[in-house]
């Protein structure tokens, strides 16, 4: 066929009224609705010249090219190439997105980029048998056949050598890629949670959070194409317009987000379709019962990130209920919203953009009080923290900053639970730890920032204990607070394990003091602050040289009798915490060299780790050195 006749492909009316190949009528339909321009066919073929396989050719070659391409829709979820055949085509995206899987890892291609190149040189290719290609979402894949291919070389042999070697470059590398679950989200959905609609100032106020974004409902698509143009569907061939328009506006804007109608409608699955990441969204007093516009989430394939955000009325102190809303839904975080507070939609738009900061803190004991000083240099430094927690004495102060308390709060809880009280270790007969920790259990249990549930704090917050039972981790995300920390601070030997039913749960330093690991699940490749309160440098001291024998009857004689030179031995609680963070000292310097941290190292003091009445002069110092070194950070990478 010459170029002169090509151009009757791209004549709508032409083929709306079946004219032309009947073989290929609505496949060119498709094509004919997803491209316009003053000369018919230009768009696609200014695609076509674009993309590094056929970016060599010239206009005529591209022409003759496009009759051989078969195009195909495919929805979300949907398979293009299965792993137990090895691939008879090329397929090149022209919307939307792939992700291809094979033994050499896993990636996403989109727009211009192909999948199964070598097949048409009948080579073993790089990514060919046992590469598995699935949608994303919605996408138009160009498939060019082996015969196609064939007859399309011998119309043009001066145009096969360049051809070939850009088929060998895109079909033999290696397939490399971030996996898409860590990959920032590009596209959201909207989807109503519960029987009420998504609340207009929720929707409105993450796209302005998000910064560059678009909100696109249906009646935004019924605008621009037309009464009902966003009730297509899939296998409507005007899909392809529709899914064109959608293309051009995200190549326009960084982030779109799709609006789902109330219900399960087509305009609802093709959001989810479309989007990277899901986010349920709800009025956190209305019924948390299933709506309508959820059943479409089990009608539409594919594994998405689910996300929940619950709003709240202006002025509410603390959230309540959420256990209801995530009972029986499948939900990888879910977030608490004040109307009207701009800094928590600002902490949901970093969550779906990648960028959410997380803060760690170590255990450390007395020296625990630190992190609340380096807490005060954040928040007076305008550094959002959008998700915490720690081990042990910083999984407890991890809990105060979760519940949205600010400094001076902070403060005066630590002071009335660890110092004012008394000593947090009441001595018991040693038979299972020096302590029967009544104390410290009661203490807990009535702090207002702990008596709810972990579900219920303003912030994702995690705290980490280690399993006796198990010998394994145990991060705690969910449940009483109280019983989270009581267990992540059951320092062995001071504090007796906590029983969860199953296993015994011992403080969580013991396996992980630092548990930056842990944080990297909740953040992902969003930055985070890590606070350690193990001494460096100069500040450590040399300890007193004792006896390889030190008996208990002569150590007490010397506290006791003014006239006898104290004995100078370390304390018993002392090695206990000090011996626990030694054992993951290793572990955790890998962990920290394993991604980029900010790694703070506030002063500790002398102090024994148990002297609490220490703690609250250890506040002053970490804030003036967090200030500083939070200075010296921003003056590194520039503003």
């Amino acid at each position: 066929m010459s170029s002169t006749q090509v151009p009757e492909f791209f004549d709508r009316d032409r083929i709306a009224a079946g004219l032309g190949s009947t073989r290929r009528r609505r496949p060119l339909l498709l094509l004919a609705e997803s491209w316009s321009g003053t000369e018919p066919g230009s768009e696609v073929l200014d695609f076509l010249a674009g993309t590094e396989v056929f970016g060599g050719l010239d206009r005529a070659a591209l022409r003759e090219l496009f009759v051989a391409l078969d195009p195909v829709h495919v929805t979300a979820g949907e398979v293009v190439l299965d792993a137990d055949r090895a691939p008879d085509a090329l397929h090149l995206v022209a919307y939307g997105r792939l992700a291809v899987r094979s033994g050499a890892g896993s990636r996403e291609i989109g727009p211009g980029q192909v999948v199964g190149a070598a097949a048409l040189l009948g080579i073993e290719p790089g990514d060919g048998a046992g590469t598995h290609v699935h949608a994303v979402r919605d996408s138009l894949v160009l498939r060019l056949g082996v015969a196609g291919f064939e007859r399309f070389a011998a119309a043009h042999p001066g145009s096969l050598l360049g051809l070939c070697r850009a088929l060998v470059r895109t079909g033999s590398g290696p397939v490399t890629g971030v996996p898409a679950p860590t990959a920032p989200a590009v596209t959201v959905a909207l989807l109503p949670a519960g029987s009420g609609p998504v609340p207009d100032e929720l929707a409105t106020g993450l796209v302005t959070a998000l910064g560059g974004a678009l909100e696109v409902t249906s009646a935004t698509v019924d605008a621009a194409l037309g009464a009902g143009a966003s009730g297509t569907e899939p296998a409507d061939p005007r899909n392809g317009r529709l899914l064109a328009w959608l293309q051009r506006v995200e190549a326009a804007h960084r982030f779109v987000v799709y609006r789902a109608d109330d219900g399960d409608t087509e305009w609802t699955r093709r959001c989810l379709r479309q989007a990277d990441r899901v986010v349920l969204v709800a009025r956190a007093g209305d019924d948390p019962a299933a709506g309508p516009a959820e059943r479409a989430l089990a009608r539409v394939p594919g594994e998405r990130r689910r996300d929940l955000v619950l709003l709240h009325p202006a002025g509410t102190a603390a959230p309540s209920g959420t256990a209801a809303w995530l009972a029986g839904r499948d939900v990888t975080r879910h977030h608490h919203v004040r109307a009207g507070d701009t800094g928590h939609l600002e902490r949901v738009a970093r969550f779906l953009s990648g960028t959410a900061r997380g803060l760690v803190l170590a255990g450390g004991g007395v020296r625990g009080f630190a992190h609340l000083g380096v807490m005060r240099a954040l928040d007076e430094a305008g550094v959002p923290v959008d998700a915490v927690g720690g081990a042990s004495i910083g999984a407890l102060m991890a809990g105060f900053y979760a519940d949205g308390l600010d400094h001076e709060q902070r403060v005066r809880q630590a002071r009335a639970a660890m110092v004012e009280k008394g000593s947090m270790v009441g001595f018991t007969p040693p038979f299972v730890a020096l302590s029967s920790a009544r104390k410290v259990t009661r203490l807990l249990r009535e702090e207002p920032s702990f008596a709810g549930l972990i579900e219920d704090l303003w912030l994702p917050y995690f705290a980490v204990s280690a399993s006796l039972s198990q010998a394994r981790e145990v991060v705690h995300e969910t449940g009483p607070t109280w019983r989270a920390i009581r267990a992540s601070i059951a320092i062995p030997g001071v504090y007796p394990p906590v029983h969860d039913g199953t296993q015994l749960l011992v403080d969580g330093g013991v396996m992980n003091n630092l548990p930056v690991d842990v944080m990297a699940g909740v953040v992902g490749d969003g930055p985070i602050v890590a606070v350690n309160l193990q001494p460096t440098g100069s500040g450590r001291r040399t300890p007193a040289e004792f006896d390889l024998a030190v008996s208990g009857w002569r150590v007490l004689a010397s506290r006791l009798n003014p006239f006898t030179p104290r004995m100078r031995v370390p304390r018993l609680g002392d090695v206990l915490v000090r011996s626990m963070s030694l054992s993951t000292a290793r572990l955790q310097r890998d962990r920290l060299a394993s991604r980029s941290i900010e790694l703070l190292t506030p002063p500790v003091g002398r102090s024994g780790l148990l002297d609490f009445r220490a703690g609250p002069a250890l506040v002053e110092p970490a804030y003036l050195y967090a200030v500083e070194a939070l200075a010296q950070s921003r003056a590194a990478v520039g503003p």
